[in-house]
C-alpha cells in the first residue's frame, strides 16, 4: 500500500469502518477504547504514513500540545537522564517537549522562561539555576494560569507543585555510612545555601553528626558552587587550613568529582588518605578509580513523574491543589569511602612492600 503524506483521521476510520471519533481517541491512546481497537488502528495509521495535523489540533483544542522544559545544564548526566524520563511520558501523550538550558545563569533562565511563554506552550517543567534569586516571572507565570512544576531545586514558597528526592534523608545515610566506616572527621562540600537543596542536604549531613555525637566543625562545612571547579577550588582552599578531614561528603557529583581532582594532584590517595562520597550518581562515579560511593536520584523516575504531574495540571479543568512528591533515594557503595582500619592496614602493606 502507498504512503500518503495526507492521510486523515475521517479515511483511516473509513477503511476501518469505525467513527472518526474512535480513531482520534486510539491514537490518543484514550481509556474508552480496547487495547485490540487501537492496535489495529496503529498499524494501519503506520502503514499508511499517518502524522497528526499538529497546528490542526491546537487550533481546535487550544493547546499547543508542548511542554518546556528548562534545566541548569546537560554536562551534568543527571539533568540529561531527567530529560529522556520526561521525553518517554510526553511521547505517550503525544507531546513535544522544547528543551532550554540555563546553563546556570539567572538572566539565561530568564530569557528561556520568557520563550516559552511566548511559543505559548501548555505547561512549564523546570529546575532553577543555582545563581537565581529573582522570582517575579514565576508570579506572572501564576498569575496567567500556566501549569508549573519544579523538579530537583524546589522554591515552595512559590507555591507550585514538585517534585524532589529525599535530600535531607539521603545526605544523613551517606554521612552515617562514613561513621559506620571508623570515621568522625567529615566535611561537606555544601552547594549555594540559597537553594533549598544544598540546604536540605548540609541539614542531613549535620542530623548524622548530631545523632552519632560528633561536634559539627564549621570550618569543615565549604560553600561551593555545584560543579567540578567548585569542588576543585574547596579543597584548594581546605587544604592552606590543616588538619584535613577523612571524609568530604560532596553536595553532587561534579563536586566530589571535583575533589578527586584536587586530591590526587595534592598526593593524596582515595580512600586511603581521603574518602569521597557524592551525590546523584553520576554515569561517570561508576568509572572513577576507585569508583565513587554516592547517593542515588532516580533521575529518569523523576522526569516521568514530574511529566505526569504537569499533565494532570494541564489536562484538569479544575484548579489544582499543590502536590509535593518525594522520590526515595539509594545509597550506592562502591570503593572511595572504605573502612578506616582496612585503609590503613592497606596503606602500611604497601609502605612494607615499597621498602623491602
Amino acid at each position: 500500500m502507498r504512503k500518503s503524506s495526507n492521510v486523515t483521521q475521517a479515511q483511516i476510520a473509513k477503511m476501518l469502518n469505525l467513527s472518526t471519533v474512535t480513531v482520534s481517541k486510539a491514537l490518543r491512546n484514550h481509556p474508552d477504547i480496547s487495547p485490540e481497537t487501537i492496535k489495529k488502528i496503529k498499524q494501519l495509521a503506520n502503514k499508511l504514513g499517518y502524522t497528526p495535523d499538529l497546528i490542526a489540533r491546537a487550533l481546535s483544542s487550544r493547546r499547543s500540545n508542548i511542554i518546556g522544559v528548562v534545566v541548569p545544564e546537560i554536562d551534568h548526566t543527571f539533568f540529561s537522564a531527567v530529560v529522556n524520563g520526561i521525553s518517554s511520558v510526553a511521547k505517550e501523550f503525544e507531546y513535544q517537549i522544547v528543551l532550554t538550558v540555563s546553563q546556570e545563569d539567572e538572566k539565561r533562565e530568564l530569557e528561556n522562561l520568557k520563550t516559552l511563554i511566548a511559543m505559548r506552550v501548555d505547561g512549564i517543567l523546570i529546575s532553577i539555576s543555582q545563581t537565581t534569586q529573582n522570582f517575579e516571572i514565576f508570579h506572572t507565570i501564576k498569575k496567567r494560569k500556566i501549569p508549573l512544576v519544579f523538579f530537583d531545586r524546589n522554591v515552595p514558597e512559590l507555591g507550585f507543585s514538585a517534585v524532589v528526592v529525599d535530600d535531607r534523608g539521603g545526605a544523613k545515610q551517606a554521612v552515617e555510612y562514613a561513621i559506620g566506616q571508623g570515621y568522625t572527621k567529615i566535611a561537606h562540600f555544601a552547594g549555594p545555601q540559597h537553594l533549598l537543596i544544598a540546604r536540605e542536604r548540609c541539614a542531613g549531613y549535620c542530623d548524622a553528626l548530631k545523632a552519632n555525637g560528633i561536634e559539627i566543625n564549621p570550618d569543615w562545612i565549604v560553600p561551593c558552587d555545584l560543579s567540578e571547579e567548585g569542588g576543585y577550588q574547596g579543597f584548594k582552599k581546605l587544604l592552606q587550613h590543616p588538619p584535613l578531614p577523612e571524609v568530604i561528603f560532596g553536595a553532587n557529583d561534579p563536586i566530589a568529582l571535583g575533589v578527586y581532582d584536587a586530591a590526587k594532584e595534592a598526593g593524596l590517595r582515595i580512600p586511603e588518605d581521603l574518602g569521597v562520597i557524592g551525590f546523584s550518581d553520576n554515569i561517570i562515579s561508576r568509572y572513577l578509580s576507585p569508583p565513587m560511593t554516592t547517593v542515588l536520584q532516580p533521575a529518569v523516575e523523576i522526569g516521568k513523574t514530574a511529566c505526569r504531574l504537569l499533565l494532570e495540571e494541564i489536562q484538569s479543568t479544575e484548579p489544582c491543589s499543590t502536590q509535593l512528591k518525594v522520590v526515595p533515594t539509594q545509597l550506592i557503595i562502591r570503593g572511595s569511602c572504605l573502612k578506616l582500619a582496612q585503609t590503613k592496614v592497606e596503606s602500611a602493606m604497601n609502605m612494607n612492600r615499597s621498602v623491602h
